[in-house]
């Protein structure tokens, strides 16, 4: 806005209208200095952090983003607090290797493991994400970008996408200090509508009779002494951050401070966390600016046993009725449950601790009016210790005789990330219509993680709690480091500001290939036109629009030992220690290469009234490494990873936003995002290898979806007198029934959703009063019911076991031959996911109290879902490691998404 004023107004107002479409607005692109978007050929997906956490419940990063970047799907484990999700960019792109984009902070690249924590004895309960490790009060903005085609100046580990957070920083003024007070509560939604009813004899009759263990807990029906207890408490959430910022033009400041301590609905759910940040601006001289950020965390989070290893979950979920009553009809001491009641599970401690530092210096350097050079060094250190500890307990002997004597398993991991990052651009006019931007760089990466872990069993007494005071011990130790280093060229044209044509290419070589690979090279090529500022534009009603294309390349590299010939020790003859083949290696093993063509448009309608942003991408990703048997005759047995695969990802993206009023006392901002997803694999290397296992039920076909779901079909069954299912008829895969015996295992779905998207909507009121809510949905998917798993097929725990006559005969059928279409279901569902009230009192009352600012927010999530799913949560799903939590939607005794509510006084002074 360009507006004239009279010498020293003191009363001038200027008022910026918000744009649909920001052409102007700098994203990070890998380059020094970032690039205005326009430039860019790619879609870049911009979170403004600072406008979301105000106005909702944000509790982690991860809550951040989900809903709010198209294409982007964040696939929640389970609904204890400290959990984390996956996240998945523009669906699965590998067949062995991790599908997680790398994250930044500030430039500096960072740790991103998911699924992570204490490994409980059996499926485990590994749900903390280090993504969330950040404080989303502390961020300004978080960009995205998705695809190869974005990330090839990110070279090698950035073919998942690249997500940048991006930090605050002070501004000229004043110390301004921020207090937000949060506090609030989350518990889980009708516990007894939701929890399983089981069936099974009860022993005092022989009669089968139903029994649903939470509610006979709440009312005390199956205590002695009647006295009823909720299994689940509503948890406390409160949190408090403290921040100050100011300076003046040569130095800016940003230093803020967190605590937070959350309670889940179980007991033994909890996270206490602190962490700080301090960002620091000096302009030393006119052409140099040095920006450092420091942020340190540290924390426990106590986990609750889950995941299909046990606990509350597990023990209510599958309750029995024969562990009710005695036969002679006094209580059984198990209450109902299946296993441990509450308080013997509670005697099980599972937790994390974590301290994590991640620091980074930036220099700018604006050498000459045409050449400006960056320099990054950060680094990235997060040290872990993963507990699980039961101490010598007499009082667990009923339920957990062989850990009654107690034992400690600890695993302690450091993982550290050095980043070292150059880059220099030469911008220039080639003629007065013509710009010319080259840019190089160079850029390492090191990654170094150690892993130590001990156990001990069996306490000689109760209350010690060492490893070094239990009578059997061991440990074990191992490091891993891998480094990266590339470099780049990149030469831009840009044409009256309107057309950008930009071309580049980055060469990568990374510890982990193969002694036989050379580099790998990754080209790229973009245009961008803002077509709307050309003199022919002749619609009035599109006031911009700006057409792009991209092609990139990025990859993956393999596991840091894949290629190499590995050797395992082993006691020898006469106990002397030798060595035994372990993995043959592959000398010519190279990276995943990801190639992607991405086009679109971005549209700005009536006025800026209506945006629009349309994007088509067409992934490959060749090279895919994949594990392939060998032959015994070479000493080798097992495996060996190769590069064989090709996947195809395909997909569209819309963003849409809208002010459909905008008036002095009433604004309204609507906003709808959806994407789709087509997954696919193409080869695996040999025309006569169809598929290969990818897990339980789950395989790597060709012209299927990665990690797909196979097995025979049940289409038709029959039963006879005693319920007993008798020809059992499925499908052949060409139109026909063939009997089961003879079946060939079939196509039953996708692991990820194919669709996903939301819509969000906020209505301000009078300046002060804004109302809003997200609706977010996920469709397209087939998910695992783990619970109707154990409760029908294992445990016979379902109504169908005892009267098969009452019920469909194909349904009974799937039961008793355990038929994967048994348990399989639509995973769709669509949520209401946020629903806030914010009000910012006056300033003639604030500025009564000394304060600038004064906003006071009432904000919910997870209010209500619909779904056809049957099973108890259609988000929640394994994230441990392994088929079910790396790829699948299992669900399997896990705590579902809790119902939460957060009050929210922010105060600026």
């Amino acid at each position: 806005i360009t507006q004239p004023v009279r010498v020293g107004d003191t009363s001038v107002r200027i008022t910026l209208a918000e744009s649909a479409v920001e052409l102007d607005e700098v994203v990070v692109t890998g380059t020094a200095g970032g690039t205005q978007r326009r430039a860019v050929g790619n879609v870049v997906s911009r979170i403004r952090a600072e406008d979301v956490v105000q106005a909702q419940p944000i509790r982690s990063v991860q809550d951040l983003i989900n809903a709010r970047a198209p294409g982007v799907v964040i696939m929640p484990g389970t609904g204890q607090v400290g959990s984390g999700s996956r996240v998945r960019i523009r669906g699965l792109s590998s067949l062995s290797l991790s599908q997680e984009p790398l994250l930044y902070v500030d430039g500096v690249r960072v740790n991103n493991a998911q699924g992570t924590g204490p490994v409980t004895q059996g499926f485990g309960s590994s749900v903390i994400s280090r993504m969330n490790d950040f404080n989303p009060d502390d961020i300004e903005s978080i960009e995205i970008i998705k695809g190869p085609a974005a990330a090839t100046l990110y070279g090698t580990e950035a073919a998942n996408g690249v997500i940048q957070i991006i930090t605050k920083r002070g501004n000229v003024g004043a110390p301004r200090f921020t207090l937000a007070v949060k506090q609030g509560a989350n518990w889980f939604a009708n516990p007894g509508d939701r929890i399983y009813t089981n069936w099974g004899p009860d022993p005092r009759t022989g009669e089968v009779v139903p029994i649903n263990v939470y509610v006979l807990e709440k009312t005390g029906a199956n205590r002695e002494d009647s006295q009823g207890r909720d299994l689940f408490r509503t948890g406390h959430l409160q949190e408090y951050d403290l921040s100050v910022s100011g300076g003046s033009q040569d130095v800016r400041y940003y230093v803020a401070g967190n605590f937070e301590r959350n309670e889940g609905v179980q007991p033994d759910n909890q996270v206490r966390r602190y962490s700080s940040r301090a960002n620091l601006t000096i302009n030393p001289h006119e052409k140099v600016d040095v920006a450092a950020s420091v942020g340190y965390v540290q924390g426990r989070t106590n986990l609750s046993w889950e995941s299909g290893a046990g606990g509350i979950t597990w023990s209510t979920y599958f309750a029995r009725p024969d562990r009710l009553y005695n036969r002679d009809g006094t209580f059984n001491f198990r209450r109902g449950f299946w296993s441990g009641t509450p308080e013997a599970y509670y005697a099980f401690e599972d937790w994390q601790d974590v301290q994590r530092f991640t620091g980074s210096l930036q220099l700018d350097y604006r050498t000459t009016p045409w050449l400006t050079q960056r320099l990054i060094v950060g680094t990235d250190q997060t040290r872990e210790g993963n507990v699980e500890l039961i101490e010598r307990n007499d009082e667990v002997i009923p339920f957990f005789a062989s850990s009654a004597r107690g034992y400690r398993e600890e695993v302690t991991r450091g993982v550290q990330l050095n980043t070292i990052d150059y880059s220099g651009t030469a911008s220039f006019d080639v003629r007065e219509s013509l710009r010319s931007s080259t840019s190089v760089g160079a850029q390492y990466y090191n990654r170094y993680s150690e892993r130590v872990n001990a156990y001990g069993e069996d306490f000689p007494a109760p209350g010690l709690r060492s490893i070094d005071a239990a009578a059997i011990r061991r440990g074990g130790h191992d490091y891993v480091e891998n480094a990266t280093i590339g470099a780049f060229l990149q030469q831009q044209f840009g044409l009256m500001n309107r057309f950008f044509l930009t071309g580049a290419i980055r060469a990568d070589d990374n510890s982990a290939f193969g002694e036989s690979f050379d580099l790998v090279y990754y080209p790229k090529l973009s245009a961008s036109w803002v077509i709307s500022e050309e003199p022919f534009w002749a619609l009035p009603f599109v006031n911009s629009l700006r057409l792009r294309a991209a092609y990139g390349e990025s990859g993956q590299q393999p596991e840091t030992f894949a290629a190499l010939r590995t050797f395992a020790p082993v006691a020898g003859p006469d106990d002397v220690s030798a060595v035994t083949p372990q993995l043959v290696g592959n000398p010519n093993l190279g990276p995943e290469r990801g190639r992607e063509i991405e086009v679109g448009f971005d549209a700005g309608v009536l006025n800026d009234r209506v945006g629009l942003e349309l994007t088509y991408y067409h992934t490959t990703t060749r090279d895919a490494i994949l594990l392939r048997d060998i032959a015994p005759s070479t000493g080798f047995s097992g495996s060996q990873y190769i590069n064989a695969g090709e996947i195809r990802n395909r997909g569209v993206e819309l963003l849409a936003r809208a002010r459909p009023v905008v008036t002095p006392r009433v604004e309204w901002d609507l906003s709808f995002n959806i994407a789709t997803n087509a997954n696919e694999i193409i080869s695996l290397g040999d025309p006569d290898l169809q598929f290969v296992t990818a897990g339980s039920f789950l395989e790597h076909r060709v012209g299927y979806p990665v990690s797909a779901w196979f097995e025979k079909r049940l289409v038709s069954a029959e039963l006879d007198a005693e319920g007993g299912p008798i020809n059992q008829m499925c499908y052949n895969g060409s139109g026909g029934v063939v009997p089961c015996a003879q079946a060939p295992r079939l196509y039953l779905g996708r692991p990820t959703p194919r669709y996903e998207g939301a819509f969000n909507t906020s209505l301000t009121l009078m300046g002060s009063l804004r109302l809003g809510a997200l609706v977010d949905f996920k469709m397209g998917h087939t998910k695992l019911d783990g619970d109707r798993r154990v409760r029908c097929w294992f445990f016979a725990l379902c109504r169908q076991n005892y009267f098969p006559l009452e019920y469909d005969a194909v349904e009974i059928a799937g039961i008793e031959g355990q038929y994967l279409n048994d348990i399989l279901f639509p995973g769709d569902f669509t949520k209401l996911r946020e629903v806030s009230a914010s009000y910012s009192l006056p300033q003639r009352l604030t500025g009564q109290f000394g304060t600038d600012r004064v906003t006071l927010t009432m904000a919910a999530r997870n209010l209500y879902t619909w779904t056809k799913y049957p099973g108890m949560e259609p988000e929640a799903m394994f994230l441990s490691t392994g088929s079910r939590g790396g790829q699948a939607q299992w669900e399997q005794n896990v705590l579902p998404q809790l119902q939460q509510f957060v009050a929210t006084l922010n105060v600026s002074f």
